[in-house]
């Protein structure tokens, strides 16, 4: 085929269907010629069939834009020599203008003259003499057709001979690889831009023990302790050093840390690079690898320090943060962000059109956005150098950055005029970051976070062939494990307010960590939320709470740590007590009754009154916990009513219950006047504001410590009188009676308007029962919603293991489950099984699914049903397995919703009727104060044989499985019905028994 070219040209193609290259090694030169053409012959490689080869080239002459221009164009003059000629005179021309008709004569119109234009050029010379042409060129011939057949004909045998492609072009190469020399690469020089954010030899800490961050330090033995965890890298070798006293939190974060490294690769890490876990509590540090380690380390320092000379991670987190300094860009500055120094970094923060500068002493990063452009980088670098060149200054800091393990604090260190050399300047570009600057952010995305294969839930099914009946949930169900209930769990009380356990509100010690602090508090304001404003309460009126209301409580408090053990020794560790910075929460109490507008009024109040921007905790009424109420010092009182409205009363008798175990945290709730209300296990006061009269009243059944921290409770209320109480002030005194039950004065049957003097409660005294209380009473939570049957505990929430509770649970802890609900109630003397309700909802749609179900002769709800079955056999395994049972008799019983008796509803400190569960349950033929007997209804709910009538009749007696309703007849009935035994119909595939079951009734 033929190409055109210039002179001097060298040829370089590339053909897409046959990867052919066009290699002419030398130039070709073009010599030029007065004949027609000159063949020239290039070098072809014999070697290589795809190379493309020039076989000739010839010179071709090009026309001029005149040539043969005369010979297309014919010469006049010549055909008017052929023709004859004729002459014309003046008569002639006469003759022939008299035959001729006069035309008729114009008006001659003016017109301006025209402006001589000149006239257009030759566009052929034009052209000729703008644009330079050739009057030739050189035609080359290649072999470029004759390989495309040759191409064709080779993909036509590739088809038949079952070969790739591949395989055959390598089959077909001729190349010479001897010839070929290859360079040998230096693996161990690193490519290496400037500014890189990590150095060869580099110690990095990792320490905390809510959030690990890592830092920076001096690589030597001098920055190590046992208790925390290092990482040592190199450019070779990497090793994870976890000390022995060190945190589960910072050791998970290293082997974290490591395992990321050995797929990511970070720090300019290389595949082979080795790495080492060196566990300093159960390896022999006398191997090489310790050995090594210690090399790479060894300073004048030949030891790492130990735990009594390592600083509080409490301490650590707390003002490590203070070292975090933010600088943004802005134009040719850098400003610094004094919302984001000295706190702990988000990467919200993060602005990917901006360049940052972040300063944590002994690194210095410039962090660019992806969006940011060149000239913004270059010049935050440069504004970064200056910094990093500056002088430093943090000795304001609590914490050294360069060595933030110094108890010392050597403010000498903390400044100077030049940073170590082990420290870091470098650049961190946007979604490339280190695993060093990433630690320095507290909500970074889970780089580290364990990624767990997701199961296919449908590999996982155990598919049912179809031949066999699919389980009913009467077999799926299983009792609960007696054993784990009978553990007593022991999880202490703690509140955690900013990543802080408060426990109970004054102490808190943790003692796997052997250390503790104190929580003390600052000061505590008050305010009552009423008609879309908030009045501060006097500090007289602290802690007296009313149930239609809602109040803000700002506590403001600090953490003293305290209780540090040496852990090698056991013995209390001598050491500064450190007292860290002022906190603050605000705690909303809401009572029962409040309106949902002043609880949501409220929370904005909360907002605008937060200027320190601590954490908001809501507390329900009669859900506090102990740090809450500790706060007002054992006179927690909640009245009934609004504040503004107590005056308007009838009757001017109060009543209060006591509760409370531990002196801080005793409270008072008061109830209606009723002896109905009144319990033999605790204390009572009644206080009549009129006469200033309050009077104690101790059941039989309380203990001497109920009886003194009853006592001391009363005698706080009344010498604060706080005014909520509404004492007569004309009365200076209040009168302060303190009596026994069953030895009241006619004063406390006025006081309960019984003037029969009956007593309604559940007296203890002449009960058989009247023993002191020997252990606190537990709740479980039986249920199958989440898929197996447990028993989950309810927790009291002011549990302590060296007192026992009265009452730790309320009725709200039973109605508010999902109803019907089942809880195994253990009093130690005797055991009971509550069981709810069926809470029908409202729905029209949901009330005519019931009834058709129940028309279609299904069980009103087979998953309870179910549910109690399990639930009795629960309670009979837990009573026999209880220690102590075999020596003392449990009596076990069934109580419902809205039925219970008064022996039960005395189990609790106060109690309300709830109608719509009673009116639910008697419907479903119960009685008022019913009481069954666990293993008689058991008994007749596992039920194994029933008549032909019994399982025809719908709906179907409780307790039979709707899905195998045959499998409840006596052999002899289900042979006549099914002519075919037990054994023989349940050998047959399960679509066969449903079509033999429909037309009999027993589906």
């Amino acid at each position: 085929m033929g190409q055109c070219v210039d002179k001097d040209v060298t040829i370089e193609e590339h053909d897409e269907k046959t990867n052919s290259i066009v290699k002419n090694k030398d130039t070709i030169g073009i010599s030029s010629s007065n004949n027609k053409s000159n063949e020239i012959t290039s070098k072809k490689s014999t070697n290589n069939n795809h190379v493309i080869s020039i076989l000739k080239s010839e010179r071709v002459s090009v026309l001029k834009p005149d040539d043969h221009l005369d010979d297309f164009f014919a010469d006049t003059r010549k055909n008017l020599i052929n023709e004859s000629t004729v002459q014309l005179n003046t008569d002639d021309l006469n003759h022939i203008a008299e035959n001729t008709v006069r035309l008729q004569s114009q008006p001659t119109r003016v017109r301006p003259p025209r402006r001589q234009q000149q006239g257009n050029k030759n566009p052929l010379r034009q052209i000729q003499a703008t644009i330079p042409t050739t009057d030739e060129y050189t035609e080359v011939h290649t072999n470029l057709s004759e390989q495309e057949v040759r191409r064709l004909k080779r993909a036509q045998i590739a088809e038949n001979a079952g070969l790739a492609q591949e395989a055959l072009a390598a089959l077909a190469a001729t190349e010479n690889f001897a010839e070929i020399n290859l360079r040998k690469i230096d693996r161990s020089a690193l490519a290496t831009f400037g500014f890189e954010p990590y150095k060869d030899l580099m110690l990095i800490l990792i320490k905390g023990r809510r959030h690990c961050s890592l830092r920076l330090v001096s690589p030597s033995y001098e920055s190590m302790n046992e208790g925390d965890c290092y990482l040592l890298i190199t450019p070779s070798k990497v090793f994870a050093w976890l000390g022995r006293y060190a945190n589960a939190l910072e050791k998970a974060k290293t082997m974290d840390i490591i395992d990321f490294l050995k797929q990511h690769r970070d720090f300019g890490l290389r595949s082979e690079v080795k790495y080492f876990i060196l566990d300093h509590a159960n390896d022999d540090t006398e191997n090489d690898i310790h050995a090594e380690f210690s090399d790479i380390l060894r300073t004048h320092h030949s030891e790492f320090k130990t735990i009594d000379h390592s600083i509080d991670d409490d301490f650590y987190e707390a003002n490590i943060m203070e070292l975090n300094r933010v600088y943004r860009l802005d134009n040719d500055m850098l400003l610094p962000l004094d919302d984001f120094c000295f706190r702990s970094l988000s990467v919200k923060i993060l602005d990917s059109n901006d360049v940052f500068v972040f300063d944590f002493g002994s690194e210095l990063y410039v962090w660019n956005g992806k969006h940011a452009d060149k000239n913004k980088r270059n010049m935050g670098l440069q504004l970064a150098q200056q910094i990093w060149n500056d002088s430093y200054d943090f000795s304001e800091c609590l914490i050294n950055p360069f060595d933030p393990l110094d108890e010392k604090n050597d403010v000498t260190t903390q400044k100077g005029a030049k940073r170590p050399a082990w420290c870091i300047f470098g650049k961190q570009n946007q979604n490339v970051e280190t695993l060093l600057f990433k630690g320095k952010f507290y909500d970074w995305p889970g780089d580290l976070k364990e990624l767990k294969p997701i199961n296919d839930a449908a590999n996982s099914v155990n598919r049912i062939p179809s031949a066999r009946r699919p389980p009913s949930i009467v077999e799926m169900l299983k009792p609960a494990d007696v054993n784990k209930m009978l553990i007593k769990q022991d999880i202490p009380v703690n509140m955690i307010l900013e990543q802080a356990s408060l426990g109970r509100g004054k102490h808190w010690y943790d003692p796997i960590e052997l250390r503790g602090h104190d929580i003390q508090t600052i000061s505590l304001n008050v305010w009552h939320v009423s008609e879309n404003e908030r009045y501060e309460v006097s500090k007289s009126s602290y802690g007296q709470f009313h149930s239609d209301d809602v109040y803000i409580i700002r506590w403001r408090y600090k953490l003293v740590a305290s209780g540090f053990h040496s852990i090698t020794t056991g013995k209390a560790s001598v050491r500064k007590t450190d007292t860290g910075r002022d906190r603050v929460a605000y705690l909303i109490w809401q009572g029962v009754n409040a309106s949902p507008n002043e609880k949501g009024i409220s929370a904005l109040m909360t907002v605008f009154l937060d200027e320190e921007k601590g954490p908001h905790i809501h507390v329900i009424q009669e859900r506090e916990e102990a740090t809450f109420i500790q706060l007002f010092d054992g006179t927690f009182t909640i009245h009934m009513g609004k504040r503004n409205q107590s005056k308007e009363r009838k009757s001017h008798w109060r009543l209060y219950v006591f509760l409370g175990e531990i002196e801080v945290e005793n409270h008072w709730w008061e109830l209606p006047i009723d002896s109905t209300n009144l319990r033999s296990r605790t204390s009572f006061l009644f206080i009549d504001n009129v006469k200033n009269i309050m009077l104690l009243w101790h059941g039989c059944g309380t203990t001497d410590e109920q009886r003194f921290l009853a006592n001391k409770s009363a005698m706080k209320l009344r010498e604060r009188r706080p005014e909520e109480f509404h004492f007569n002030c004309e009365r200076e005194d209040i009168e302060f009676c303190e009596i026994q039950e069953g030895d009241e004065i006619d004063l406390f049957w006025t006081a309960i308007n019984e003037r029969t003097q009956q007593r309604k409660y559940h007296s203890l005294l002449n009960a058989r029962s009247n023993q002191k209380l020997t252990a606190t009473m537990r709740i479980f939570h039986l249920s199958s919603l989440h898929g197996p049957f447990v028993a989950q505990e309810l927790l009291y929430p002011l549990r302590s293991p060296d007192h026992i509770a009265a009452f730790p649970f309320t009725q709200a802890d039973l109605y508010e489950l999902h109803q019907p609900a089942l809880c195994l109630i253990d009093t130690d003397k005797e055991l009971y099984i509550w069981q709810g309700w069926n809470d029908l909802s409202d729905d029209e749609l949901d009330i005519q699914l019931n009834n058709a179900n129940l028309q279609a002769g299904c069980p009103r709800d087979m998953r309870f049903t179910a549910e109690r079955r399990c639930a009795f056999r629960t309670a009979v395994e837990y009573c026999k397995a209880k220690p102590g049972s075999t020596t003392v008799d449990l009596t076990c019983s069934i109580v419902y919703a809205g039925l219970e008796p008064i022996d039960f509803i005395n189990l609790f400190p106060k109690w309300t009727v709830n109608m719509k569960a009673r009116q639910q349950n008697q419907l479903d033929g119960k009685n008022l104060n019913q009481k069954d007997s666990v293993s008689d209804i058991l008994q007749h709910l596992c039920r194994e044989q029933y008549t032909l009538e019994e399982l025809r009749t719908r709906p179907l007696p409780e307790g039979v499985d709707p899905s195998k309703i045959e499998f409840y007849l006596s052999d002899d009935d289900f042979e006549k019905e099914f002519h075919m035994t037990k054994d023989e119909f349940y050998a047959l595939p399960y679509w066969k028994q449903t079509n033999i079951k429909k037309p009999l009734g027993f589906f």
